[in-house]
């Protein structure tokens, strides 16, 4: 990030009611263009124009003087973008927009615009693509909700095709509560209405906004500001008889309540907040489940069945005990994302067969790494590693199909697995701190 941009962050935060009346030179200098095009990293994917950073790189001093004018007299025009599907652990597809490379500095330039605006505005419960805040932390957050905050009942949410369904003039209108400039906010409409490129054949854009672009995620943040955080916590979380609380990652989130009825009027009112800003839920994915401290005694009492389990984040959480033999949220990976990388993976192997067996364990290992640094939670040590061996058996099958000759031993393998192997040790407490540890007048606050 330039010094100008930080200078305009410091100053948004110490001011967060102000409305912005000229932002364009802010966006449009050439100084500014010039960091955003040096933090695009150079190995994705082109548009439809086939241009990537190195092409770009060519002549970018020139390139990037006439981006900063075509801006400043609003001749710059976004291209459409490029409609690609990546499978989902549903089975079913998730549309992607892969913008041009120069759409792509003016993105990243204006999503940090946008977001030193609103940063300081958004809620505490929003996780999701914001500077500092993370999944673990929304996942962590959940856990001390359910554990310490009370909760007894939750309602699992997904909002149907969200990045597809954002309406357009709303968005706008939420803009304007904090931008004043015309010409701004008409660079924002151009990206909104840039339009989709699939299989040569181009489609307007009259709602949503393309997941894949850079600006998309602050502009969703926006969106579901005003939408849901705002709503819930200025008005329906007062209204609640009891504790209400609301945990949101982009479009996924968890609403937590003390009482059932609550719970069961949140689902109601929730589905018509969302219709009337041309949002629904999904159906497969929303639900309301018993889950708490309760359940998980009245489990034990055999009064009721075992509490459901609930999905978030790539996280099964279902109700457990600590070894103290306090009430805890457990967590174990979800099974249907890793059956999921697990078939990408073996892919991955058998493609790299021709490129040698030290590529193939390359990836393997940065694979494994990556896994490893997300999914090893506390309570999770056991699926961590359940996963490691059975990405050494798919090294193993695709190492052992490079020659019609059987090449590799299992037991050979196993003894280079054990300097191959990373650390699969625990990387992220979850688990809260017991309420008796962070009420007032505690040695331990």
């Amino acid at each position: 990030m330039d010094t100008e941009l930080v200078r305009f962050t410091q100053w948004a935060e110490q001011h967060p009611q102000a409305r912005y009346n000229a932002l364009m030179g802010l966006l449009s200098r050439p100084e500014g263009l010039w960091h955003s095009f040096e933090a695009q990293p150079g190995n994705k994917a082109s548009g439809i124009d086939k241009v990537r950073k190195a092409d770009y790189a060519q002549g970018v001093e020139a390139r990037i003087a006439a981006l900063s004018t075509r801006l400043r007299s609003l001749g710059y025009r976004p291209q459409a973008v490029r409609r690609v599907y990546i499978a989902k652990s549903n089975g079913r597809q998730r549309p992607l927009g892969i913008p041009c490379f120069e759409d792509r500095i003016v993105q990243h330039r204006l999503a940090g615009v946008l977001q030193a605006i609103w940063e300081p505005e958004f809620r505490h419960c929003s996780y999701g693509f914001r500077p500092q805040r993370n999944a673990h932390q929304a996942l962590a957050r959940v856990g001390e909700v359910i554990t310490n905050g009370g909760t007894q009942w939750l309602v699992e949410a997904d909002i149907k095709g969200f990045f597809d369904h954002v309406s357009h003039d709303w968005l706008m209108r939420f803009l304007g509560h904090r931008i004043n400039d015309p010409v701004l906010l008409r660079i924002v409409r151009r990206f909104l209405k840039a339009g989709v490129l699939e299989e040569g054949v181009f489609s307007a854009s009259e709602t949503g906004t393309p997941q894949g672009g850079l600006v998309s995620p602050v502009l969703a943040n926006i969106y579901l500001h005003y939408v849901l955080d705002l709503w819930f916590e200025k008005c329906y979380a007062r209204s609640c008889k009891e504790r209400g609380y609301l945990i949101r990652y982009a479009d996924d989130f968890v609403a937590c309540f003390t009482h059932e009825d609550d719970a069961r009027r949140f689902m109601v009112e929730l589905t018509e907040r969302l219709l009337r800003f041309g949002l629904e839920v999904e159906p497969s994915k929303t639900r309301l489940l018993r889950f708490g401290s309760r359940a998980q005694r009245d489990y034990e009492r055999h009064i009721t069945p075992r509490p459901s389990t609930f999905n978030f984040l790539g996280f099964t959480h279902y109700v457990s005990k600590s070894r103290n033999n306090r009430f805890v949220v457990g967590r174990k990976s979800q099974r249907e994302r890793m059956a999921k990388k697990l078939t990408e993976v073996g892919d991955r192997l058998s493609a790299l067969r021709v490129e040698g067996g030290r590529a193939m364990m390359d990836y393997a290992k940065r694979h494994l790494r990556g896994h490893v640094a997300y999914y090893a939670v506390s309570g999770n040590a056991r699926n961590v590693r359940t996963y490691a061996y059975l990405l050494s058996r798919l090294l193993f099958k695709w190492l052992n199909r490079r020659s019609q000759r059987r090449g590799v031993q299992w037991e050979r393998f196993s003894k280079i697995l054990s300097d191959w192997m990373p650390s699969l040790r625990i990387q992220h407490n979850l688990y809260p701190k017991p309420l008796w540890m962070t009420q007032a007048g505690s040695r331990m606050v």
